[in-house]
């Protein structure tokens, strides 16, 4: 064989060795990978939470104190049959009411280097020189004046809107033809529910809550519970309603002076207030308004924690009702 075959042939040969070497590197590799992924847990991912499948149940804070589901029932709340086509019947609240917002980071520490301190150059101290002692002020007589009766300082009343608001209002002279209270309510597309729950081993006496109904604009009757018209009088539209949390959740004018109740529930159905806004806020300080001077915690109609934002969640319910309202009549 000549040089020239020799080199090709070497040539050949350092090919084949450097292609069969990259291929058993690719083997190598991919092996590792592979027992990578499984000591990580891959071949778990079947089982794993996030399968289209899997869907956990939310906590929902317990069972329902008043709901629609039980406005309906008891009658409070009539369900709207003619909505039109497209029309949501229902406004789902969404997940995360009153839910815990995210934990803070932790601070990140930082350290800081400490210089090595320079050395310094001592001056001599100066001599002290003391000070000579004043004389004593002669002691002056001690003059005592009357002692004053100190009068206690009554503590601020506190009103709100929707007091003000009924005390502005002028009385309406009783009619024969006069609606009860409540009577006008249109049917329900659209219900919002607060409730004021009291402490544990206490209760709401009726007389202290008949006056503050009063004193936000409340009157008795129609289904015997209270509601609250936009005017004084009762052929305005409804504002909102309170009734008994307790079954069968009325407030009997005779049974008032004896009555306690755990619980009371405020609603508010749409459509039926010209201002919806205006109404959720005087329905919101009624219910802030009792637990001022009651005591007790708000609700939603989920038994949750009233938080700020599922206050806003639900004005946030009134406009896109109120949007597709508007789309409706467009």
């Amino acid at each position: 064989m000549s040089l020239r075959e020799w080199l090709i042939a070497i040539g050949t040969l350092v090919i084949i060795v450097i292609v069969v070497d990259g291929i058993r590197r690719m083997h190598r590799a991919r092996k590792e990978s592979m027992a990578i992924s499984s000591g990580m847990g891959a071949d778990e991912l079947k089982e794993s939470p996030l399968d289209d499948e899997y869907n956990p149940e939310l906590p929902n804070g317990g069972a329902r104190i008043v709901s629609r589901g039980n406005l309906e029932e008891r009658g409070y709340v009539t369900r709207d049959t003619s909505e039109p086509d497209g029309y949501d019947d229902d406004v789902e609240p969404e997940t995360g009411w009153g839910a815990i917002d995210d934990e803070p980071e932790e601070p990140v520490q930082t350290r800081v280097q400490s210089r090595p301190e320079q050395p310094r150059e001592f001056a001599e101290p100066e001599p002290v020189v003391e000070p000579e002692p004043e004389p004593a002020p002669e002691p002056q007589p001690e003059v005592r004046q009357p002692s004053r009766p100190v009068k206690e300082q009554e503590p601020p009343v506190v009103t709100s809107e929707v007091e003000e608001d009924t005390a502005r209002r002028e009385p309406v002279k009783p009619r024969g033809n006069q609606p009860l209270a409540g009577a006008n309510r249109p049917e329900a597309r659209e219900v919002l529910v607060i409730n004021v729950l009291s402490r544990s081993g206490e209760e709401f006496s009726g007389p202290v809550l008949k006056k503050l109904f009063e004193a936000c604009g409340l009157e008795h009757g129609d289904m015997d519970i209270y509601h609250r018209h936009e005017g004084s009088d009762t052929t305005t539209p409804v504002q909102f309603s309170v009734a008994n949390a307790v079954e069968p959740g009325t407030f009997r004018p005779q049974d008032m002076p004896g009555m306690k109740t755990p619980g009371i529930s405020f609603f508010m159905s749409l459509p039926g207030p010209s201002n919806a806004m205006q109404a959720f806020e005087f329905m919101l300080e009624t219910a802030q308004t009792v637990v001022r001077n009651m005591g007790g915690e708000l609700k939603d109609e989920r038994r949750s924690v009233m938080t700020p934002q599922t206050i806003e969640h639900c004005r946030q319910r009134i406009r896109e009702f109120e949007r597709k309202q508007r789309s409706h009549r467009a």
